[in-house]
């Protein structure tokens, strides 16, 4: 398992309209996203940390029709978005990358002021430099550092329990959060050599941790 960290910087266009509106708007500032999900139909969820007026970013987000829902509260200083919209080309370029190639992207990403995004992923080397071969000429991509990946490296990951971290390290190999899965409970077990119920209940139980965690409380 590898670790690359690297710099995603779009053309002048940006990745997504509505996303290159706030990073153009003088008053609002991208912070983090702190989850990002393609579901079923194709469509993108992102939970988004930012900075500015609150009706600035809601205004933004009603002007733009590729954004099917959105929600932007404010807590203290920071402004938490979760927005859900209809990728265009670039984006769900991007996302089919990861998704044949089992890139697993770390959270947050951060947010760069010139439209970029540090992203940390973790996989194999071989898969890795064939996602990389393929991201779209319109993003430049700046690889910052590629190691070993060890669990502690990460805060998050490292809040698991021993055994959550293989069953999750275990569930992204085999393609589980692949869209659509490539995986069941059942598969994950047999490589494990656990109860599929087990599986499932340990899953969940790092789901819910996650959640917990990125969620505003």
């Amino acid at each position: 398992m590898r670790y690359v960290e690297m710099v995603l910087r779009p053309d002048r266009e940006g990745f997504h309209q509505a996303e290159q509106a706030i990073v153009d708007d003088p008053d609002l500032q991208r912070v983090a996203i702190h989850h990002l999900n393609q579901l079923d139909d194709g469509t993108i969820v992102f939970l988004y940390e930012a900075r500015g007026p609150l009706d600035r970013a809601r205004d933004l987000m009603d002007g733009h029709e590729d954004v099917l829902e959105y929600s932007v509260s404010r807590e203290g200083s920071k402004l938490h978005a979760y927005i859900h919209f209809e990728p265009n080309e670039l984006v769900d370029a991007l996302f089919r990358a990861m998704q044949e190639y089992s890139i697993v992207v770390d959270t947050p990403v951060e947010c760069l002021p010139d439209g970029g995004l540090r992203i940390t992923g973790m996989g194999d080397q071989e898969t890795i430099t064939e996602a990389l071969a393929v991201v779209p000429d319109s993003v430049d991509v700046e690889l910052e550092a590629m190691r070993e990946y060890h669990p502690d490296d990460r805060q998050l990951f490292s809040m698991l329990t021993d055994r959550q971290q293989e069953i999750l390290l275990t569930a992204a190999e085999l393609g589980y959060y692949d869209v659509p899965r490539d995986a069941t409970y059942e598969d994950i077990a047999a490589e494990l050599d656990l109860a599929p119920v087990t599986v499932g209940e340990h899953l969940r139980k790092i789901e819910s941790r996650v959640l917990t965690e990125i969620l505003p409380g």
